[in-house]
Order: C-alpha cells, then sequence, then structure tokens
C-alpha cells in the first residue's frame, strides 16, 4: 500500500491542498486566472492573409505573310519565258502559302500555351522570397560526459519527483532522483551513461527528455498533464491486476505512443496542465488542458482533455515549429518562417488577439499574430502566465497580455494599461539601448513578473517586486520611485555577484514567484519566494537578490540548467571533473 503524506502549509501564498473531489488545487502556476484587465481593449486592426499571385504569360501565335514581290513583278514587263517563270513561281507560292496557312489556322485556333518557363521561375523566386526561414529547426544539445542527472527541490507531495511514493515531501536542497541515477546505470536512457537532455516543471508535474529522444513524465495527472493513461493499465506482471495509480504518476513513465511513432523530442514546454514536445523534424504534439475562468477549455477538436500527445491540425501544413513557449494556460508557437501563433485562454489579452463571446472557440485554434508590420518576423519568443513576448528579427522586443503590475515592461502610465491586447514594443530593451551589440536572447516569466536574458549575459525584470521577485535590493532606486507601489514597469537590471564580463549568465527560468540563472562557469542563483524550500538555499526564507544554490567553483556537480514548477523546482546538474 502506498504511503501517503499531508503537506503543511507555511503560508498561503503558496498552497496546494485537494479539493472536493480529491483534485489537487494549484494556487502557484495557475492562482490569478482572476486578474482581468480593468482598461478596455483596443480593437485589432484587419489583417487579411496575403495572397500569393502569378502572372500568366501566354505565347500568342503570330502567322506568317509571303512578300507581295512576286505579284507586283508579274505585272510589270516582261518576256514569255520571264512569265511562264513567274507563273511557276506564283503557283508554287500559292501552294506554298496555302499550306502555311492551314498551319497557321491550325496554330490559332489553339488555346495559347503560358510561357512555364517564365511562369514557373517567377513563382519560385516569389515563393521564395516570402518563404525564407529565419529559424533553424531545433536539435539534441551535445551529449558530454558524465550524464546529465536530475536533481529536484521544493515540495513534491503529488510525485513531481519522480521518486516513487516512499519519497514525497519537501527538499529544501537539491537532491539527486535516485530512480533516474540508477536508470543512467542501467542503460536505460540510450546506452552506457547515457543521461538526460532537457527538463520541463509545469504546475504539479515533471517531465523529460533522455538522450534517445523519449520524453518522460510524473506528477498529477487529473487534466491529462502526463500525456499518457494513468487509470486502469493492466500489470504485465501480476495477470488480470492493474498497476496502483500512485506508482503510475509518482515514478517517470516513458510516453510510449510517441515512441511508437519514431517522434525524436528535441524540445518540451510545460504550463499548468498543458504541455507540448517539437521532434528534430519541427512537428508539434500537444497534451493537456487548457483552463479559463469558466473552467477548462477545449481543443480544437472539441476534447477538453487531451491525454495522448497530438498533432495541431489548424497549424500552415507547410510550416515547421521552432519553438514553444508555454504560460500557464496558453501557448505562443515560432516557426522556421519567423511567424507567430497563439492559442489557449485569452483573458488577459496574451493571445495577442481579441476574443469575441460568439467566437470563443477561436481562442483554442491557433492564430497569427503580427508585430505591428507583416514582413517583420521574429527570432524569439517567451510566455508569463499571463503574458506574451516576442524578440523580432531586427532585435526589437514585443510583449502583450496582462500588465497589471508592469511585467509587459512597456512602463505604466494609467489604468487603461492593465491590459495590452497587440503586441507593443518594449524600446528601453532594443539593441540600441541595451549598446555593446547585444540583443535580447530569452525571455521567461512568472504570476506578475518577467525575466529578460541578453546574448552578454546580463538580467533584467519587471514587474511585482513585493515578494523578492525582481531580484533588486531593497534599496535599489527603481524600488523607491515615486509611483512604483510594489512594482517596477521598466525592465531594470539585475545585480549578480560576478559581472556579466567575468561569468556571464546563459540560463534563465522564471516560476510564479520563483526565479533561477545558470551561468556559464555552472553556477545556480535563485532568487524570489521559498516558503516550499522551492529556491534550494537550504531554508523556507525569501531571497531578494541572487542567491547561490551552486557555485562555481568547488563542489561536486555544475549547473546545465533549472525550471520552476508550481511549488517544486527541477536542476540539471553534471558531476565536475579534472577538465570541467
Amino acid at each position: 500500500m502506498a504511503a501517503t503524506t499531508t503537506l503543511t502549509r507555511r503560508s498561503s501564498r503558496s498552497k496546494v491542498e485537494p479539493t472536493a473531489n480529491g483534485k489537487p488545487n494549484r494556487t502557484n502556476k495557475a492562482a490569478s486566472a482572476k486578474s482581468k484587465a480593468n482598461g478596455a481593449q483596443k480593437k485589432r486592426p484587419a489583417t487579411p492573409e496575403p495572397e500569393d499571385s502569378e502572372e500568366e504569360q501566354s505565347q500568342q501565335p503570330t502567322k506568317r505573310a509571303r512578300s507581295a514581290k512576286l505579284e507586283r513583278e508579274s505585272s510589270s514587263g516582261s518576256t514569255d519565258e520571264e512569265v511562264r517563270e513567274i507563273n511557276k513561281g506564283l503557283k508554287n507560292a500559292a501552294l506554298e502559302t496555302g499550306k502555311n496557312g492551314a498551319e497557321e489556322k491550325k496554330k490559332s485556333t489553339r488555346r495559347p500555351k503560358k510561357d512555364t518557363k517564365a511562369t514557373d521561375a517567377k513563382s519560385t523566386t516569389v515563393k521564395k522570397t516570402a518563404r525564407t526561414i529565419t529559424n533553424p529547426l531545433p536539435t539534441p544539445p551535445e551529449h558530454s560526459r558524465p550524464a546529465n542527472q536530475l536533481f529536484v527541490w521544493g515540495a513534491g507531495n503529488f510525485g513531481q519527483f519522480g521518486m516513487g511514493p516512499a519519497h514525497l515531501g519537501e527538499f529544501d536542497k537539491p537532491k539527486k532522483n535516485i530512480w533516474i541515477e540508477k536508470k543512467i546505470e542501467e542503460g536505460a536512457f540510450g546506452g552506457e551513461e547515457a543521461g538526460i537532455e532537457s527538463i520541463a516543471a509545469g504546475g504539479l508535474h515533471t517531465m523529460f527528455i533522455d538522450e534517445k529522444g523519449t520524453i518522460w513524465s510524473c506528477g498529477v495527472n487529473d487534466d491529462a498533464a502526463l500525456g499518457r493513461v494513468t487509470k486502469d493499465l493492466p500489470n504485465p506482471e501480476k495477470e488480470g491486476e492493474t498497476i496502483d495509480i500512485d506508482t503510475l504518476t509518482s515514478f517517470p513513465y516513458p510516453l510510449q505512443t510517441l515512441v511508437d511513432e519514431g517522434f525524436r523530442a528535441v524540445s518540451i514546454a510545460a504550463g499548468d496542465s498543458i504541455c507540448t514536445a517539437i521532434s528534430d523534424q519541427g512537428e508539434l504534439r500537444v497534451w493537456g488542458s487548457f483552463r479559463a475562468n469558466e473552467g477548462s477549455l477545449g481543443f480544437s477538436n472539441g476534447s477538453k482533455f487531451q491525454f495522448l500527445p497530438a498533432p495541431i491540425l489548424n497549424l500552415p501544413k507547410d510550416e515547421k515549429v521552432a519553438s514553444v513557449a508555454a504560460g500557464n494556460n496558453h501557448l505562443v508557437v515560432l516557426t522556421t518562417f519567423g511567424n507567430i501563433y497563439t492559442w489557449g485562454a485569452g483573458e488577459q489579452g496574451q493571445l495577442g488577439r481579441k476574443i469575441i463571446e460568439r467566437r470563443k472557440i477561436h481562442g483554442t485554434t491557433p492564430e497569427k499574430v503580427t508585430l505591428r508590420s507583416r514582413s517583420l518576423r521574429a527570432v524569439a519568443i517567451g510566455a508569463g502566465n499571463y503574458a506574451s513576448f516576442a524578440v523580432d528579427e531586427k532585435g526589437g522586443v514585443w510583449g502583450w497580455g496582462l500588465n497589471n503590475m508592469g511585467q509587459i515592461g512597456t512602463g505604466h502610465e494609467d489604468e487603461g494599461d492593465n491590459m495590452v491586447p497587440q503586441p507593443q514594443r518594449i524600446d528601453v530593451l532594443s539593441p540600441e539601448a541595451l549598446g555593446n551589440g547585444a540583443r535580447i536572447t530569452q525571455i521567461v516569466g512568472g504570476e506578475h513578473h518577467t525575466l529578460f536574458l541578453s546574448s552578454d549575459g546580463r538580467v533584467f525584470a519587471c514587474g511585482r517586486a513585493n515578494g523578492g521577485q525582481l531580484g533588486l535590493p531593497t534599496d535599489h532606486a527603481a524600488l523607491k520611485a515615486e509611483g512604483s507601489e510594489g512594482f517596477v514597469a521598466t525592465p531594470t537590471r539585475i545585480p549578480f555577484p560576478d559581472s556579466a564580463s567575468e561569468d556571464p549568465v546563459v540560463h534563465i527560468s522564471a516560476g510564479t514567484h520563483t526565479n533561477f540563472a545558470v551561468t556559464s562557469a555552472g553556477a545556480l542563483y535563485a532568487w524570489g519566494e521559498g516558503n516550499q524550500g522551492e529556491l534550494g538555499i537550504g531554508d523556507d526564507m525569501d531571497a531578494k537578490t541572487p542567491t547561490v544554490v551552486v557555485r562555481k567553483e568547488g563542489g561536486s556537480w555544475k549547473a546545465i540548467a533549472a525550471e520552476c514548477g508550481g511549488q517544486h523546482s527541477l536542476g540539471l546538474f553534471r558531476k565536475k571533473t579534472a577538465q570541467t
């Protein structure tokens, strides 16, 4: 019989309690769905789809006319012999003219042919110009040795840690996942010493990709977040019995349907209960569910819950997916052509378009988002719980969605800025403003705050600041500015113990109120709320500024990546060697 434990909460800010139906109630990753905008939405101008046209070129037949020279010569003075020669020539000419005339008449009755060479060349040129590849397909990371190991911390009372029902509860420091360590020793992840490629943390679930490209999942599956069936599954070791649901959810299991179809996963993303995967061929699979104020929203196929990974048929067939960003209950997709598509819950403007009541079904159908100009392509995307972001090919940064705490980063001028319904440029993050030839390369967000990472390793933050989410010391000028009132509406640089030139940040992650940053030297920093140990700093206190979790010097492990879930955290660490 699986042991069960009850998690005692230290703060009402981050509760996860069973509801009347026995399902956990998320209040971290999906707590603020009630935060609707007070301002009126702007009407989005109509953006008709471009039409590709082909100019048809026809080759008209030309009739050949014989010269009237012979007739002119026949009327002039000539000898009998010359007349006979002329008459003979006229006869032959008439025969030839009649023959050619018949041929020309036959040609003239035919349907004019297109100049296919000219047309095809022009068509090909137009298509190539309009469909230039802007973003490469995602590829698997380099498989370094020793293998990457998974570490977990925070609250894992619902199986998010992936170590079985005997290892639930809380850890306030990173703890190695012993189940995965054993599987690596057994060669279960792609051969000898093969480990983990990437990780993702959802509201109450965990996912990772092994070196074979197989996705594994564990945690709560009440809203289909695990991408596999966890009920009434036959036990292969005991005929006539089923596998206990606690075992199926608290241990990682592969998403077998993707394995069976040969889907080589290279990228995963997780929202509260919505999940995505991208293959090395740019194919997209989605499972789980969207939640909105009125309840769970259906997928475009009419189902409220998608228990198994499914393709999104509404995306253009000729577009490959380069990356996905997941908010709490919405998705932002970037294609190789630089186009952006969004769908899911859009009550706070996070879809970049107005959701009309009679067309509410279209909120769960992908639609394109335009960055001011139809020809402007995107090279990166990001998402907060209720906000969306993009970086265009010129380095411009754009944001839209809930802005009640200044989390979009465009400034907070009046009450009408509570929602940004369409993409708006964030000028303070432009290449010109950043200087040093830098551009924004990664954007992540929590419930009411956002982080921006630049190409030279600097991190900027904006939004709610009363729980240390922004990583700014209490005496920082931005927090003392008139009208700040617990938030900072303009992206402000976060100070780290080491400067960006000494040890630049290369990866950032944001949870509901928690943040992580990984540096090029393998150090891991955390800041924000930590009342359930999710910061991993050895206590349940908040951290106002970046605090060391893994040191860059000394210690046994090097941080590769870190992800924030609802109340749990994941770290991808590699054992240090003499060379590293």
